[in-house]
C-alpha cells in the first residue's frame, strides 16, 4: 500500500462507477423520493488498473469480521445520517390525517387546504424543522462522495 497513488486509484474507481451508471441510467427509474444502496466490487490490478466485477443492487450488510463491522457500520451511519429523515410529531401528523378526511359539507378534504394552513400544520409536525429541498445537497455527507452530476459525469456522458 505504501507508494501507491491512491488519489489518481480512487478517481479511476469514480470513473468506472459513473460509466457503469450511464450504461444503465435509462433502466433505472428516477423516484426523487427514495434511494438505492449499490455494492461495487472493483478489482484492481497489479498496474493499479480498476476492473469492474459486479454491481450489487442490494449488497450484503452482514458483519462476519472486523472489517465488516467497520466498514458496514459506518456505511449504515453515514446513510441514515445522508437520508435524514425527519422526526415528526406522530400525534400532530394524526391529527391532519383526521382533519383532512373528515367529511365537511359532504366532501372529503384529501387536497385543498389552504397552502398558509398546510405550511403550519407541516412546521407543526416537524417541530420547526424544513425539510431538506429536493436537490439541496445534505448538510453531512459523511463518507459519501458526490461524484454526479459533475464534470466528470459530463465528461462520461459525453456533455459539454
Amino acid at each position: 500500500a505504501a507508494g501507491v497513488p491512491w488519489a489518481a486509484v480512487w478517481a479511476s474507481i469514480r470513473e468506472v462507477v459513473l460509466r457503469s451508471l450511464a450504461a444503465v441510467q435509462d433502466a433505472i427509474p428516477h423516484q426523487r423520493n427514495s434511494f438505492e444502496l449499490f455494492g461495487y466490487d472493483i478489482l484492481i490490478d497489479e498496474q493499479l488498473k480498476c476492473w469492474l466485477i459486479e454491481v450489487n443492487a442490494s449488497p450484503s450488510l452482514a458483519r462476519d469480521n472486523p472489517l465488516d463491522f467497520a466498514v458496514k457500520d459506518r456505511l449504515v451511519a453515514d446513510t441514515l445520517q445522508l437520508v435524514a429523515p425527519p422526526y415528526f410529531d406522530r400525534a400532530v401528523w394524526a391529527e391532519m390525517l383526521r382533519a383532512r378526511l373528515e367529511p365537511r359539507g359532504g366532501v372529503r378534504l384529501i387536497k385543498g387546504a389552504p397552502a398558509a394552513e398546510f405550511a403550519d400544520e407541516l412546521c407543526a409536525m416537524l417541530h420547526g424543522e424544513p425539510p431538506r429541498l429536493y436537490g439541496k445537497m445534505p448538510a453531512h455527507l459523511g463518507l459519501y462522495e458526490r461524484i454526479a452530476p459533475s464534470p466528470l459525469w459530463d465528461r462520461v456522458c459525453k456533455r459539454k
